[in-house]
């Protein structure tokens, strides 16, 4: 008798990854509606319900469950829509989801629409064997994770009643087959440095921000990173920062009043943004003394990192249909970068594990590589086939 694995189609699969791949979904903007949409079209013919929800115009995610019988464990598989900026360069069409030498190229073919129909074609395969199920399964495409999540899994988590509830949540990020159960979380701050306009003729009839601002960076550089080095995590790198964008002044012969500059600070579970913030402010008013400038600092969006026991369930069920449908045990390890495994964790108390079965095939696809992103076609179906697996052992 044919496993539930044996019902992953390959066609099927790769037809539907070049279709998402077709839509425009970077973000910013966004535009994750028409996905979502076509998504919640694509499964309910197999027996989804669906539910679409917009969290403003157009940033849309899906809600479909496949109900079981009850008294079974339930399951949620996560996919962000949204991509990351297309950049140049490219000798690939983007958004052509192109087959070349057993690769499909397209922006989000790693980060992460082969994660979404990965998922998607492992859920119809479950729906296609007829399999028994006890608990419900539940597919959550959303919006904006690329810059938070806020729009999307945020929103989901701030409804109420909750929407969203299960004994287990895996989150289909990239992770080259490896079961992840930390993330670090991210704080963007805007560090704004506050002088007094003037002349340019008359150095003194001012106090340049600009200027000031060079201290400023020069302590986030040397002094900050004295501070970051003393806090560790047994798997994840240690929190850094990142300076993504500079402004400042209005013209040349004009002593510069403000300047601003946006930082990434990325975190370790345990840490606040509220902390952040204020070593943010007291690093750069330190740099700022005897300067006349004063510094301000406002955040722009904040995601606290989050972790799950490694000897969770969900954890061992992603190792054991890994194993199931390799051959071999997958390694367990962190991520470094944010993932919404923050709002099932933290928010809505599900454990999450963070699991992309996928990135393989010798040499490794680009995760979100620009130019000429892409996976290997093998590795994506390999992907399809573990998720089939692990749906039908939790649900079962």
């Amino acid at each position: 008798m044919p496993s539930v694995v044996d019902h992953v189609h390959a066609s099927e699969t790769i037809e539907l990854l070049q279709a998402l791949l077709r839509f425009h979904t970077e973000n910013p903007p966004g535009n994750e509606g028409p996905a979502a949409r076509f998504l919640a079209d694509y499964l309910r013919p197999w027996g989804f319900e669906t539910r679409y929800v917009e969290s403003a115009p157009e940033r849309g995610s899906l809600i479909a469950r496949l109900r079981g019988t009850g008294g079974g464990r339930s399951l949620i598989l996560s996919g962000h829509l949204d991509i990351g900026p297309i950049g140049t360069g490219w000798t690939k069409d983007p958004w052509g989801g192109e087959i070349e030498d057993g690769k499909i190229y397209g922006r989000g073919s790693g980060d992460m629409k082969s994660g979404l129909a990965a998922m998607v074609s492992a859920a119809i395969a479950v729906a296609r064997s007829g399999i028994a199920r006890r608990g419900d399964l539940t597919l959550l495409p959303t919006a904006d994770e690329s810059s938070g999540g806020h729009l999307g899994m945020g929103f989901l988590s701030r409804q109420r009643p909750p929407v969203v509830a299960a004994d287990m949540a895996v989150v289909c990020e990239p992770t080259v087959g490896d079961v992840c159960v930390a993330h670090r979380g991210a704080v963007w701050a805007e560090v704004s440095v506050v002088g007094k306009s003037g002349q340019a003729s008359r150095p003194a009839s001012g106090v340049n921000a600009i200027m000031a601002m060079g201290r400023v960076l020069r302590a986030f550089e040397v002094d900050l990173p004295e501070r970051l080095a003393t806090r560790t995590h047994a798997l994840l790198p240690g929190p850094s920062l990142n300076a993504g964008l500079v402004e400042g002044g209005v013209k040349p012969n004009v002593i510069a009043e403000r300047c601003r500059v946006v930082v990434d600070r990325r975190m370790l579970p345990g840490e606040r943004t509220d902390d952040v913030v204020r070593e943010l402010t007291e690093v750069a008013g330190q740099a700022l003394a005897g300067t006349g400038a004063r510094v301000e600092v406002r955040v722009l969006m904040a995601k606290d990192a989050s972790e799950v026991a490694p000897t969770a369930p969900v954890v061992e069920e992603c190792r054991r249909a890994f194993e199931a449908a390799t051959g071999r045990p997958p390694a367990v390890r962190a991520s470094p970068g944010y993932t919404d495994a923050h709002w099932f964790n933290l928010e809505l108390g599900i454990p999450a594990a963070i699991f992309g079965p996928w990135y393989l095939h010798p040499p490794a696809g680009s995760i979100s590589d620009i130019p000429d992103e892409f996976n290997y076609v093998e590795d994506v179906l390999v992907g399809a086939r573990v998720y089939a697996q692990l749906i039908a052992n939790v649900v079962a």
